[in-house]
């Protein structure tokens, strides 16, 4: 069962990523080199992570990784690379002891749910429900295409543009609290999308992150955790959904690296996306080792009250913490801003020690 990001945690889904050489047939031998740098670190440091969680005694799950002869054509839009399980927090979530798993406008992770299969089969079997958006029609997305940005304009949000109609929903929306999920509900998403969970959550009393930063829109995993039924560490007190601003705050921004998230798209956009040639080599020059983007530092896997995991040193940060009695560990996530993650992103959730509780 999960109902918090901070009891203790007991099994853990920790992503995968192919290896290079596994997308040689769809990319030019130009792209290879480096590309197939990222795929080798991004899975050596997964392995890790998931070695470090075994050896503290968490029990880890590692999904499938598929591998796709070419691109995959689809009624009205193509796969043209299909996206290895790196994120699993985007499009799943455990709540309570539902499964919940939903699609998102991305075409390259419309087939990511069989890589988790048989993990969710197994819990299925352990007697988790397990529920699932029906898979969309989906349209052609490009670069321009934003999906990470809240607005009704059309030209600007494929969610609102395109893809209205559709029951589509970022599962990084939603920060569990006992009885209660606080969501942006606004998306990254559609209005259906967010009914829908409504509807199929019916144990859990929505509350949509009025006064975060982000203002009912954006994925919630980051610039605030929870590390106790008390307690906010945050990165700035507009961070902080409304909800939560009478328990104690701890305020570690000085401590933390103003984001680049304007730099960071608009370097995105202007490189034509993630797999095109120009990205990898801008990625490589310029962004590798930056492991933030919207305030990714605070993008963490919390053990329990006093373990967390990073996935980059920050001494400074490190040693404010421990006033509080808070150990980090830091097991090293090269590539994840890459794949558009933290080390939370790269995980879920799937068992901690802690019943279901009115919180807030």
């Amino acid at each position: 069962m999960v109902y918090t990001e901070y009891d203790p945690l007991e099994e853990v889904i920790v992503a995968d990523s192919y290896a290079g050489g596994d997308l040689d047939h769809l990319f030019p031998d130009e792209n290879l080199s480096q590309f197939n740098q990222i795929l080798d670190e991004t899975k050596e440091d997964f392995d890790k992570l998931a070695d470090f969680l075994k050896a503290g005694g968490v029990t880890v799950k590692r999904p499938d990784v598929h591998h796709y002869d070419g691109h995959i054509a689809m009624p009205g839009f193509d796969v043209k690379f299909p996206m290895g399980p790196t994120v699993p927090r985007d499009q799943y979530k455990v709540a309570g002891k539902t499964i919940v798993q939903t699609y998102t406008s991305l075409t390259d992770r419309y087939f990511d749910g069989l890589s988790y299969y048989n993990i969710f089969s197994d819990m299925f079997d352990q007697g988790y429900n397990w529920i699932s958006q029906a898979a969309p029609p989906l349209v052609p997305v490009t670069p321009s295409d934003i999906w990470y940005m809240p607005g009704q304009d059309p030209g600007t949000n494929i969610y609102y543009s395109k893809l209205n109609d559709r029951v589509l929903f970022h599962t990084a929306t939603m920060f569990p609290v006992g009885d209660k999920i606080i969501i942006d509900s606004d998306g990254p998403g559609s209005k259906k999308g967010y009914e829908w969970l409504k509807r199929n959550l019916p144990e859990f009393e929505f509350i949509k992150n009025v006064g975060g930063h982000a203002e009912n829109y954006g994925h919630i995993d980051h610039g605030f955790i929870m590390i106790d039924d008390e307690t906010v560490l945050h990165a700035g007190i507009n961070w902080v959904p409304q909800a939560l601003r009478h328990l104690k705050l701890i305020d570690a921004k000085e401590f933390i690296p103003s984001p680049k998230t304007k730099e960071y798209k608009t370097n995105f956009i202007a490189k034509g996306g993630r797999y095109e040639l120009d990205w990898v080599e801008n990625y490589l020059g310029n962004w590798t080792g930056y492991n933030q983007d919207c305030c990714f530092d605070l993008n963490v896997l919390i053990v329990d009250r006093n373990n967390i995991i990073f996935g980059r040193e920050l001494p400074d940060l490190f040693k404010f913490l421990k006033t509080h009695g808070i150990d980090c560990h830091t097991v090293d996530q090269r590539h994840m801003l890459f794949w558009e993650g933290g080390i939370h992103c790269g995980t879920l959730d799937t068992k901690r020690r802690g019943n279901k509780r009115t919180i807030i």
